[in-house]
């Protein structure tokens, strides 16, 4: 019997779930068909700051466009229209043959010689345009700027330019070109510049994880980073979650560490704070840990600004790293780093006012003459630099018995090296001295050790000072010796002048021959005077007689051996020569790779030298001939003198042999 009330009638259990499981088969079906979504391929904190409001307009507008068309493509979801099945196949395998359509090859030209055909007026052309387009936005300018540069430099490149200087591919450039770059970078506010580095940085790893050309990007980037240096120490937080998100993509993670490392190249406090905040911690990858340790060395070397503005505790926390960071990497990498450390030690001692702070604490670390090289010759130069380390050393000698064992072994061993100025150190042998009294007071088995390797210290340092005492006193005979003949030559000089002049050539009538005359010494004098004439006189005809039998051999040896010397320098001038002109074009090209157009500069600044030293030489001969060798100097009147000199030298030759035959005859 039917009742009057109302029932509930619902679906058994078995066809609610098949409903299910369609709706869910549809879902995946649509999902397909609407392809990747934003948030898919962007970083997850980039695509939260695009939600948030904080990209840029045309960002903004992306966004909004792909809202769109993801709600557009869910409309259509919604009310699917039935299609041919051929059809729907024809058209699925023409979309993938537009998606598997292969990339436009890159061109052939090199990346010199497209950057070359840039020129500064069609960057002038583009920027004027910019400025019409976006009034007073300075970022769209930048952002238009570096499109450009990327636009027009379509190459496949290396991510850190292996092999290359510190300025490659800005070095490339056209000098107006960079002029022009530079003075518009200028104009734009520094909070400005700071934003473009930090979004061009995200825009290159998002165009590299698609496959695309970024060497604009990296030219614009190294260029910001290399004039403002500060820029890239800025948001290190944010590049920091920007390396994190493709850590696993090494040809980006790469690219970033190059980018935000180009401020050390000029700076090295800026150098210093981006390896190691954001280098360090991807020291061990075996990816970077070249780059990483390599980095470190040449900014050590190449920056711009040397200067150390690091107190004591952020210097040792530095070189720490550096020092226990090599464990477990490869052996190129481990010895870089502690060239690094070396460097890095020598130059804050060079540049710190209290060494002896730094020698305490070097001296502390010291536990194994091997493992601690670095500390020891750390501790050498403190020492050369001033006498408070060994102040400090002496006070805590008890304490550091071993540390001091160790560097007075190092120093014993490098007195030839880096601890020679020791040798001459007041201040070294009275720290010597004053060991050896605290030594007696204290009982260690090291002791004995101590004690012998000072002994050896004083003993050598002690024969080094007599050597130098010797070798002062050889000097100063030298000195007398020259210092003796330029008095009798003065004296020599003096008598002559008063015999010429006071005694009309007699000598007893000169001042000094009376002065003598009148003392009883005249005779005496004149004596010494005729029998030393005569010795010497004699003593000339003996080597006229026999030194000429024995010159004549000695002279040609002497002519031949400076044959030979010729022969063999015009063969070695020959060789070199050779080499040179052989290896010219391979070092041209070279210097072409990385300074486009040098060598075109030193061979025109070689031809235009050589042309004005042969018009200098040129023009020189005729002034000579012109203005010099006319009159008393012509070439006839010179000739003349030369003969008249020729004959007054045999007159004079005849007369000094005459008087060496009188005074020859004398006894």
């Amino acid at each position: 019997m039917a009742s009057n009330q109302w029932e509930l009638v619902t679906k058994t259990k078995k066809q609610r779930n098949l409903e299910r499981k369609l709706e869910a088969h549809n879902e995946k079906k649509r999902l397909a068909a609407v392809g990747p979504r934003l948030e898919e391929i962007l970083p997850a904190y980039q695509y939260q700051n695009l939600l948030a409001g904080r990209s840029i307009t045309g960002e903004k507008e992306r966004i909004t466009s792909l809202k769109s068309a993801s709600t557009g493509t869910k409309r259509k979801s919604k009310s699917p229209v039935k299609k041919n099945s051929k059809e729907y196949e024809t058209k699925s395998m023409k979309q993938q043959n537009v998606n598997q359509t292969p990339k436009p090859a890159a061109k052939s030209k090199g990346l010199e010689a497209t950057i070359r055909e840039i020129t500064v007026e069609k960057f002038i052309t583009q920027l004027e345009q910019l400025k019409t387009t976006y009034v007073a936005s300075e970022l769209l300018w930048l952002k238009g700027v570096a499109s450009f540069f990327n636009s027009n430099l379509v190459f496949d490149c290396d991510p850190v330019f292996s092999g290359k200087s510190a300025q490659y591919p800005s070095n490339l450039l056209p000098l107006p070109l960079k002029q022009a770059l530079l003075q518009f970078l200028q104009t734009v506010a520094f909070v400005n510049l700071q934003y473009f580095f930090s979004s061009t940085l995200t825009q290159m790893t998002m165009d590299l994880s698609k496959n695309m050309p970024v060497v604009g990007y990296k030219l614009i980037l190294q260029i910001v980073g290399q004039n403002w240096p500060s820029v890239c120490s800025e948001n290190m937080a944010t590049t920091a979650m920007l390396r994190n998100s493709y850590q696993n993509r090494s040809n980006i993670c790469l690219s970033i560490l190059w980018a935000v490392g180009q401020c050390g190249y000029i700076s090295l406090m800026e150098g210093l704070k981006v390896w190691q905040n954001l280098m360090v911690p991807v020291l061990e990858f075996k990816s970077y840990s070249r780059f990483v340790s390599e980095y470190i060395e040449k900014v050590l070397h190449v920056a711009d600004d040397q200067s150390l503005k690091l107190n004591q505790n952020q210097f040792f926390q530095t070189f720490k790293i550096l020092k226990t960071s090599s464990n477990g990497l490869p052996r190129e990498c481990q010895e870089a780093l502690m060239r690094s450390a070396d460097a890095i030690l020598q130059k804050f001692i060079a540049t710190s006012m209290k060494q002896s702070n730094i020698f305490l604490t070097l001296l502390r670390d010291l536990h194994d003459e091997k493992k601690n090289l670095i500390e020891i010759k750390g501790c050498i130069s403190c020492l050369n630099k001033g006498n408070d380390s060994f102040r400090v050393w002496k006070m805590n000698y008890k304490k550091q018995l071993l540390p001091t064992l160790i560097l007075l072994r190092s120093i014993s061993k490098n007195f030839d090296g880096i601890a020679a100025p020791l040798e001459k150190s007041e201040a070294f042998h009275e720290f010597l001295t004053q060991v050896q009294i605290l030594s007696n007071e204290l009982r260690d088995p090291n002791m004995d050790i101590i004690m012998n390797i000072i002994q050896s210290t004083q003993d050598r340092t002690s024969n080094k000072r007599k050597q130098n005492a010797e070798a002062k006193k050889k000097c100063g005979c030298c000195k007398w010796v020259l210092g003796s003949v330029l008095l009798v030559a003065i004296i020599g000089a003096a008598l002559t002048y008063d015999t010429n002049v006071n005694g009309k050539g007699v000598f007893a009538k000169s001042a000094t021959g009376k002065f003598l005359k009148d003392a009883g010494l005249l005779p005496h004098v004149e004596k010494a005077w005729y029998v030393t004439m005569g010795t010497l006189a004699r003593a000339y005809k003996w080597s006229e007689e026999r030194v000429p039998g024995i010159a004549k051999p000695a002279i040609k040896l002497l002519c031949d051996l400076t044959k030979m010397l010729r022969n063999a320098a015009c063969n070695i001038f020959t060789t070199l020569q050779n080499v040179i002109s052989s290896k010219l074009p391979v070092a041209a090209k070279f210097l072409e790779q990385y300074v486009p157009g040098l060598p075109q500069k030193i061979e025109n600044i070689s031809v235009a030298v050589k042309n004005i030293v042969v018009d200098v030489f040129g023009k020189t001969i005729m002034f000579f001939k012109e203005k010099v060798l006319v009159g008393s100097l012509s070439p006839e009147n010179l000739s003349k003198a030369l003969n008249h000199t020729q004959n007054v030298a045999l007159e004079y030759y005849n007369v000094f042999h005459k008087k060496v035959d009188t005074y020859a005859k004398l006894k």
